[in-house]
């Protein structure tokens, strides 16, 4: 299996259906790892490696369609707030990181 056999829509769908941290489902407010994955792999039907799953969020993040951390270090996604894509302290954190 490979990232491309992830829909982004039943990825981004995942992140909307998952309670954000702050128990609310609005968009912009962060979902940890962890929830989103179980959220997907329900959705799915099927277990996704850990690997697997960063690789298509890290995807999604660099086409705009999705905000957080790309590497996993922090836990968290977003969807973006803007057609802009994702916010500027996302964005530069990762930069700086790089």
């Amino acid at each position: 299996m490979k990232a491309a056999d992830i829909p982004d829509a039943a990825f981004l769908d995942a992140v909307k259906q998952t309670r954000a941290v702050d128990g609310s489902f609005d968009d912009e407010r962060w979902r940890m790892r962890g929830e989103v994955k179980a959220t997907l792999e329900g959705g799915m039907a099927m277990q996704i490696p850990e690997k697997l799953f960063l690789a298509k969020a890290r995807r999604l993040m660099n086409r705009g369609l999705l905000g957080g951390c790309p590497c996993g270090c922090r836990g968290d996604y977003h969807l973006p707030v803007s057609a802009l894509g994702c916010c500027y302290a996302c964005d530069l954190a990762h930069r700086v990181a790089a």
